[in-house]
């Protein structure tokens, strides 16, 4: 909008006793520029004025710049299109200067004389009237505006009101742009996850970050939603390796570091061939360099050809033991074995004493693995709120349901979860 834009109100240049305005360098008139040509300023006095105003800006002295315009503001016989151009930069000069009634002063003028825009005019006035604390003019310009606000001028005057810190009121302020039924317009889902960032808030940023993943998937989102849920305390081992490989299925791995804490991660959790998965990962992106990454390799192709043993140990456990089988089908899922990962939980899951969320999530990943994406996110979803498995099964159910772009492409999805 152009009352936001700090431009010069336009380019005088004196030829004997006239000047030359360039409509097209105004605020607001770029678009209109072959429909605005340059007008001629015939009385000198007045090319002065405007010439003295524009200098008066560049220098800094806005007040002096202020007095200028008005001064040739007030000449008679002056060019019509003359007068608009100065009102808009009288406006954007006290704005610079933070001379809010005196915008304000122009802005009214400008509705009374019906110059420009009324509901743009208004939501200037609005936002100008935010920026000063000044709460009366405020509500004046809102009861103005009506229900004429569009959904442009909304964001606007919000964003007035995250720059004087009223991020709450803001955040508000936003909301009848997110119709119930239909699909949150992204750029309002970024204002308010901005303005929770910036109260410190981490359920709402949460909550905002959670439906710009569902609706908009871009990468940028999942980093910032995943960078949250590594930050929560008191995960497990296993919840931690879970985060880990959805930051790999959605691409979030960039760095070296990023493939090796990853990887660690689900050592950490005895789980080497989940280890594995990620830095072939790592190796088919050739970022995989140095010593620590040398030791890393050996000691997850060590432990892994350990597992072997190990999971014909587990199997013989399992069959009194329902954790036990839960571990299983985990192994079951990093190593391939998608349809008996499935069966396994979904047996372990009968009997008491198992950790019937953490078995939800499983099956999650194992319906997942076989590209059932609607029945993973039943799984996920069906986690109790109050349970220690929420946060991460939150994630899952995001990642499921969000479309699959190939089929390839749900097969790898497949198994990194």
């Amino acid at each position: 909008m152009y009352w936001n834009t700090a431009r010069a109100l336009c380019t005088a240049i004196a030829i004997g006793f006239s000047a030359f305005v360039a409509a097209s360098l105004v605020p607001g008139n770029e678009a209109r520029a072959g429909a605005a040509p340059s007008f001629k300023i015939e009385n000198k006095a007045l090319a002065d004025a405007v010439n003295a105003a524009q200098a008066a800006a560049k220098a800094g002295n806005y007040a002096e710049a202020i007095a200028k315009a008005k001064e040739a503001d007030a000449f008679q016989g002056k060019p019509p299109q003359l007068g608009p151009l100065l009102h808009q930069q009288i406006v954007a000069w006290a704005q610079q200067s933070k001379n809010y009634n005196e915008a304000l002063a122009m802005i009214d003028k400008m509705i009374a004389s019906k110059e420009g825009n009324r509901d743009e005019l208004l939501a200037q006035g609005w936002s100008i009237a935010t920026a000063a604390n000044n709460a009366a003019k405020r509500d004046v310009y809102t009861q103005q505006l009506g229900t004429n606000l569009t959904p442009q001028a909304r964001l606007a005057m919000a964003s007035e009101m995250a720059k004087s810190k009223q991020y709450k009121q803001a955040i508000d302020w936003v909301q009848p742009l997110l119709e119930p039924g239909k699909q949150p317009r992204e750029d309002v889902l970024k204002f308010i996850q901005a303005n929770y960032f910036a109260l410190n808030d981490a359920n709402g940023r949460r909550n905002a970050l959670e439906q710009l993943v569902l609706y908009y998937g871009k990468a940028e989102y999942w980093k910032d939603l995943l960078q949250l849920s590594r930050n929560e305390k008191g995960l497990t081992d296993e919840q931690r390796m879970d985060i880990a490989k959805l930051r790999a299925a959605v691409g979030d791995l960039k760095t070296q570091d990023d493939y090796q804490d990853a990887a660690q991660q689900a050592l950490v959790a005895n789980y080497p061939s989940e280890a594995k998965l990620i830095l072939d990962k790592a190796n088919a992106a050739k970022v995989l360099t140095g010593e620590r990454a040398g030791r890393l390799l050996k000691m997850t192709n060590d432990n892994t050809a350990k597992e072997a043993a190990e999971i014909a140990a587990l199997q013989a456990k399992a069959q009194t033991d329902p954790n036990a089988a839960l571990r299983l089908s985990r192994v079951e899922v990093s190593t391939g074995k998608f349809a008996e990962a499935e069966a396994t939980v979904r047996a372990a899951a009968k009997v008491k004493g198992v950790d019937i969320e953490g078995a939800k999530v499983q099956l999650g990943h194992a319906l997942l693995a076989q590209g059932k994406r609607p029945e993973a996110g039943n799984a996920y979803n069906s986690v109790t709120r109050t349970n220690k498995w929420y946060s991460v099964a939150r994630l899952w159910s995001l990642f499921a349901r969000r479309p699959a772009p190939t089929q390839a492409a749900e097969g790898k999805a497949g198994k990194a979860g």
